[in-house]
């Protein structure tokens, strides 16, 4: 497969995930990319940090337990933010 058209069917999968929690199977219907590229494009936008698990249900299609994904990012969880002053429990840590 040409790299335009993994780059083409990457972002076509990245906005079929926008509206609403989908599955992969949903998406490769939907899309018509097949199923495999689809995993491999999910498992891509996961390390970049663009898409999220949302929940796990049965499929719409399948009826069978399935991830449901999407990359809008009001799904995403907040991003945990380092303590800038350590509360007491952990002042022992850092006193002599």
């Amino acid at each position: 497969m040409k790299e335009s058209t993994k780059k083409v069917q990457t972002q076509r999968t990245f906005q079929a995930f926008k509206p609403h929690p989908k599955t992969m199977k949903m998406v490769s219907v939907e899309t018509g990319i097949d199923r495999p590229n689809i995993c491999r494009y999910v498992a891509k936008l996961e390390r970049l940090n663009k898409i999220t698990v949302v929940k796990t249900a049965p499929c719409e299609i399948t009826k069978h337990k399935a991830k449901y994904y999407s990359t809008d990012p009001d799904y995403f969880p907040p991003e945990s933010q380092p303590e800038l002053f350590p509360t007491p429990t952990h002042a022992g840590a850092y006193s002599q």
